[in-house]
């Protein structure tokens, strides 16, 4: 080989060298971007799901406080249902203490009587069925039918079985057709005195219940 022939190979040489090695920096370069684009994918999908798993607590959280929210509403609705019972009251001018009254119930009041707990009127009792005909007489004969109506009046009012009951006293109440009774359990626990009155063709009506403090005095 020439020695000019020499030369020019030796002048390309380093050409093609730096070429090469300008390749190789282009493909490391873009080898590099590509790592780069990938992790960031990566770190942002990790961060996407990190984000969905803490929004879900929060949006049950938010749907539980729904579900809290709609108690109120139903104590609203109770009290306007409240109110408007209380304005149809109001328009129709009565009152259930009044509407008790009307329909019988038992109605309780105070004595000036301290042998007195209370008193009890029921505008519902009905006369005790009697078996008796003709001119009514009263009777205090514990062998009489009479006598016998009248406890069955007493037993009635004041629930106390006859095996049970003591009659500490019967007697007339002002007139005729009008008794009294003072009575109690054997132990007793109750103590009452009835007030009655003869209905004509019907029997004895209760129309007075006191339950007693005390039996002393008390007839």
């Amino acid at each position: 080989m020439s020695e000019r022939q020499t030369r020019s190979s030796r002048h390309l040489q380093p050409s093609r060298n730096k070429k090469l090695d300008k390749l190789l920096n282009v493909l490391i370069g873009v080898v590099v971007v590509l790592i780069i684009i990938t992790a960031t994918y990566v770190f942002k999908w990790q961060d996407d799901a990190e984000q969905t798993v803490k929004d879900e607590p929060a949006q049950e959280e938010k749907d539980d406080n729904k579900e809290v929210d709609k108690e109120p509403v139903k104590e609203d609705e109770k009290d306007l249902a409240v109110e408007e019972d209380q304005a149809s009251e109001e328009e129709d001018g009565s009152h259930p203490e009044e509407n008790q009254q009307e329909q019988g119930m038992p109605e309780e009041s105070t004595s000036d009587n301290p042998n007195v707990e209370k008193v009890i009127t029921n505008k519902n009792w009905q006369p005790t069925p009697t078996t008796q005909t003709g001119q009514h007489v009263s009777s205090y004969d514990s062998s009489s039918i009479d006598w016998s109506e009248k406890v069955a009046t007493v037993t009635g009012v004041t629930g106390i079985n006859q095996d049970n009951l003591i009659i500490w006293r019967m007697q007339n109440n002002g007139g005729p057709n009008s008794s009294i009774a003072t009575v109690s359990t054997k132990d007793k626990s109750q103590m009452y005195r009835v007030s009655m009155e003869w209905v004509d063709n019907e029997g004895w009506l209760p129309v007075k219940l006191e339950q007693l403090n005390t039996l002393e005095g008390a007839y």
